[in-house]
């Protein structure tokens, strides 16, 4: 099945739109100029790549722009042009939306954060922190650009926008979506800023893919988005594809939550996967859009794995960084630098690396330096490579230029071969688990306490923080129920949600700034404030290798990622994954961000913290290694706005021996099950006893597979709902 681009739209700090990008970029014009945003003193960079003349006001409506942030103006600017070029208009057209990122509204936000970290009683004004989940910016392209059938909100730190724009792929290869408006967005802000610098990543002056003289990177801001769409989708709305997504790759190096893979073998690996996707050899690429951050380490580990992934054809591939010229804009990377791609594929045009003026003999590779240059470009490749080694590549191509690998993909059936809970009740396997939905006290407000000698190697685990510390455990458990803890786990991904991320440690890190001065922040705690630190440090420790991102989606954030997993699978990008959620208590996420962005000022009983994950494979895959599965995936869907009309999507309950577990019954729950097929099915709640957060989803699909498992029920729906979202989770007997 072919995957087209019918439409695409850039922001960045050479220009809003993009053709003045790209012309500017082929040009060799550089965008990096001192910081205005926010005082750079003691830093040992003061100079970045910022959009200029950027106004929220002039995105944002009139009545919610106090909620907005640059970063959600910056995506929305970049998906409306791509709509418009596509032709496409919601909801005339069925869209579906996937967004990557990692700052989200930090900028607008951590001024407030460090304030209330300062005086946990400060709570104005509330509104601000409207814009602070990574999810806002979803949210408000799903309010201006939309209504889209289906979001995701994808963050796997450097790589998220790549990897937004692949699980868009992945969605039209398995017949899930038709078209998808897939991209990504971050803005600066002080605390990136500030921990890039404090890892000693930042250069001194110039950045310098590829050089010599290279000494760190360049941050800079931008949003990027495409519209992928189904070769049959296309032609019947007659859309003319500027490129087509031919093949890709993805996967996790397991190595180190900063530090790349020295020798390149992950990157290489997945190169090659892209390749073989899209039926093409190295003969017939033409061009590499580098990830080319220019730190002294990552330069020097692209140029190894394209090497080894090409051979002697990399003699010949020109290879170009856009980062030396817009810098490096963190989430929104991979999409920006997917869109030039796109671009030099379409115009014929190589843009070249800014700042190369002297190629490191260890980087030996086909330079563009200067100013770019014409080249007939059939095929191309773009690298992203993020914080914990979670990598991608994307190839993209001529459109019909290469014969068709393969045709839409069959559906496969999905189990659920393990699954584990760490909370109130301790840390527990499945069937322990189902205490969360059987009478007894409810739980207290205390943090959860485990001795961290019993379950790691501190030596491997120094660098966790608390939330990965959390998941990792329960991730753990449930590979040993499904019995994988001793086999290699380079064939397994991950996916795990965080509503927020880790609030209350980027609040102190912030405030801390404020008060200390830059110089003093530390560079143990910054790598952790990124939304996939979790899940990143959880596949170094467990050696998971294949796709590893983070998701949030407010309170349905554990139903997201098992969502996620299950399409990932179906699409054929793993056979196995992991899909949990991670909530950590904290004070910030209690008393504001829980009541502001949740709706969860009305929740009665305890907050706490805990995670939840299972084990999901693939039937055959399962069957070839002797699993016994606990329960089978019948039926998944996700949603925003109004509910109704998929819930009559899901299979009716088989009898008596039914269920419906969802996190809390409340009167929203009881109104959106009235109207259906399960109105009057047994609800059981696991709020009473694992008290509330935004993950109980994911304890939820836990108590439901342990039901089944242990006899308790035929079939069990879990169904989550929060402010504009919903999920809906099916799971059956084997």
């Amino acid at each position: 099945m072919r995957v087209f681009v019918t439409g695409l739209g850039i922001v960045s700090p050479l220009g809003l739109g993009a053709r003045p990008t790209m012309d500017r970029l082929v040009s060799g014009v550089c965008a990096f100029r001192p910081v205005t945003l926010f005082e750079t003193t003691d830093q040992r960079s003061s100079v970045a790549a910022e959009i200029p003349g950027l106004s929220v006001a002039d995105v944002a409506p009139a009545a919610d722009v106090a909620t907005w942030s640059r970063t959600d103006a910056m995506a929305v600017i970049a998906a409306r042009e791509a709509m418009a070029q596509a032709r496409l208009v919601s909801p005339r057209d069925e869209i579906d939306l996937t967004v990557g990122g990692t700052t989200g509204g930090m900028f607008e936000t951590e001024r407030l954060l460090a304030e209330m970290h300062r005086d946990s009683s400060r709570r104005e004004p509330l509104t601000l922190m409207l814009s602070h989940p990574l999810s806002a910016t979803s949210d408000r392209m799903q309010a201006t650009l939309g209504p889209f059938r289906r979001v995701r909100t994808i963050c796997s730190a450097c790589s998220g926008g790549a990897n937004a724009i692949l699980v868009a792929a992945a969605w039209i290869r398995s017949g899930r979506s038709s078209r998808v408006l897939a991209g990504g967005a971050d803005g600066l802000c002080r605390l990136t800023f500030t921990g890039f610098n404090a890892l000693g990543a930042v250069t001194v002056d110039v950045c310098r893919p590829f050089d010599r003289r290279r000494t760190g990177l360049g941050l800079g801001e931008g949003a990027a988005f495409l519209v992928l769409e189904s070769e049959v989708s296309a032609r019947e709305r007659g859309a003319v594809p500027i490129a087509e997504l031919a093949g890709w790759g993805v996967g996790a190096e397991a190595h180190h939550i900063t530090n790349p893979e020295k020798g390149g073998d992950t990157a290489a690996r997945l190169v090659n996967q892209a390749l073989e996707r899209a039926g093409i050899s190295a003969r017939e690429l033409d061009y590499v859009n580098a990830h080319g951050t220019g730190t002294p380490l990552n330069d020097a580990m692209e140029a190894a794995a394209l090497r080894k992934a090409l051979g002697s054809e990399i003699r010949r591939i020109p290879v170009s960084s856009s980062k030396g010229q817009i810098g490096h804009t963190l989430g929104a990377a991979g999409a920006v630098e997917a869109a030039i791609t796109v671009l030099a594929v379409a115009r014929g045009e190589i843009p070249p690396t800014g700042g190369l003026e002297d190629p490191d003999p260890e980087c030996d590779l086909v330079h563009v330096m200067g100013k770019g240059r014409p080249a007939e470009v059939k095929a191309a490749i773009s690298n992203s490579f993020g914080f914990g080694g979670t990598d991608t590549v994307l190839l993209f191509s001529r459109p019909g230029l290469f014969r068709e690998t393969q045709g839409p993909r069959s559906p496969r059936q999905v189990l659920v071969t393990g699954a584990a809970t760490f909370g109130p009740l301790g840390l527990a396997t499945s069937q322990q688990s189902l205490g969360y939905i059987e009478a007894g006290d409810a739980p207290g407000s205390e943090p959860l306490a485990f001795d961290a000698k019993a379950h790691f190697d501190l030596a491997k685990a120094r660098r966790m923080d608390r939330p990965a510390r959390l998941l990792t455990m329960a991730m753990q458990a449930a590979l040993a129920e499904a019995n994988r803890e001793s086999t290699p786990h380079s064939e397994i991904g991950a996916v795990a949600g965080s509503a927020y991320g880790s609030v209350d440690s980027s609040a102190e890190f912030i405030q801390r700034i404020y008060e200390k001065g830059a110089r003093l922040a530390s560079p143990i705690i910054f790598p952790n404030l990124v939304p996939s630190s979790p899940v990143g440090h959880a596949s170094i420790y467990l050696g998971i290798r294949g796709p590893v991102v983070a998701t949030a989606d407010l309170g349905v954030t554990g139903e997201a990622a098992f969502a996620l997993a299950c399409e990932l699978i179906e699409a054929g990008e793993a056979p196995a994954m992991l899909a949990g959620s991670v909530e950590e208590r904290n004070v910030i996420t209690a008393r504001v961000l829980g009541p502001v962005c949740s709706g969860s000022a009305g929740w009665t009983g305890a907050r706490t913290e805990g995670s939840s994950v299972v084990v999901l494979e693939e039937e055959a895959h399962a069957a070839g290694r002797g699993a016994r599965a606990l329960c089978r995936v019948k039926h998944v869907s996700t949603g925003r706005g109004a509910f109704a009309r998929m819930l009559d999507t899901i299979p009716a309950p088989t009898g008596s021996g039914s269920l419906v577990v969802v996190p809390r019954e409340d009167g929203a729950t009881a109104r959106a099950l009235a109207s259906t097929r399960w109105s009057a099915v047994r609800r059981l709640e696991v709020a009473s006893r694992a008290g509330n957060h935004e993950g109980l989803g994911g304890v939820c699909v836990v108590v439901a597979a342990a039901a089944i498992a242990e006899g308790r029920a035929s079939d069990v729906l879990v169904f989550g709902l929060a402010p504009d979202r919903w999920a809906a989770i099916l799971l059956a007997a084997p």
